[in-house]
């Protein structure tokens, strides 16, 4: 187990400079960490140049020189290039360090069996709205990672949007709920959007009243403190068009399409993690 829990004045080092690495170098930035407390570390010179520009923190292309001395390690790298990574740093991470991963797909115990004995794991499932600091992030631990690892990891995390805490088992639902879940509103605005040009709208003014329908409906669930049951039954008076379409859709099998959806993404997540861990 590992005992020596990092704090909020740790320093962190994230491991690829992508798009999610980009996101969370701004949310640790603007969540307190002084720039001389975080580094960005990625093999490619323009991207740390970008980000340096952006955020004012320290960068580095020699993986394992980054990693030398961090609390906080986040890893934010693809999947498949995992293991080559974490080849490339895993001596130097120091005794009491901690890694939390947003990598898609692998479980805690690929890292714990690949970094030195001990090493805490949190893993993370984000999604694309945390770039604009409007995420949902679930965080698991790994086998040595305590209550204070995790408190840590939501506090790197809280810059990106909502993070909660589930077990790792059920990331996999996480992921089929919010990890894909923007696809499927963008897929409804998407449908929002031809169904009006059907029903006689110009293209441009479906589009704009289908994607400020969407923003204004989540800024107002989010607001109002009203459930989406009862913000649903608000617009919905008994003989009116909302219901009536409500009514269609649910006939149409609207609850079910969604429910088949969504254990497919499960069924997936659970199919990628076996094959990218080799299991």
């Amino acid at each position: 187990m590992n005992d020596i829990a990092p704090t909020s004045s740790s320093t962190v080092t994230i491991i690829g400079g992508g798009v999610m690495g980009g996101a969370i170098a701004a949310a640790v930035r603007g969540g307190g960490w002084s720039a001389d407390a975080v580094t960005v570390a990625d093999r490619n010179t323009e991207t740390l140049a970008d980000l340096a520009a952006a955020h004012g923190l320290a960068t580095a292309t020699d993986l394992a020189e980054a990693v030398r001395g961090a609390d906080v390690i986040v890893f934010a790298v693809k999947p498949q290039d995992a293991a080559e990574v974490l080849a490339a740093f895993s001596a130097q991470v120091k005794h009491g360090a901690m890694l939390l991963t947003v990598a898609a797909g692998l479980p805690t115990s690929y890292y714990e069996a690949r970094l030195p004995p001990g090493t805490a794991v949190v893993r993370a499932m984000p999604n694309t709205p945390s770039l604009v600091g409007h995420g949902a992030t679930a965080i698991a631990a790994g086998a040595s990672a305590t209550d204070a690892h995790l408190a840590l990891a939501a506090r790197v995390l809280a810059g990106t949007g909502l993070v909660v805490t589930v077990e790792e088992s059920q990331i996999s639902a996480v992921g089929a709920v919010s990890g894909s879940g923007p696809a499927y509103f963008y897929a409804l605005v998407e449908a929002l959007i031809e169904s009006g040009i059907t029903l006689g709208l110009d293209r441009n003014v479906a589009t704009a009243l289908a994607n400020q329908t969407l923003i204004g409906a989540g800024r107002l669930l989010e607001s109002s403190g009203a459930s989406a049951g009862e913000l649903r039954a608000r617009v919905s008076s008994k003989g009116g068009t909302t219901l009536a379409a409500l009514e269609a859709m649910s006939d149409a099998g609207l609850q079910t399409v969604v429910a088949v959806g969504l254990s497919a993404a499960d069924r997936r997540t659970r199919e990628l993690a076996a094959e990218l861990s080799g299991h």
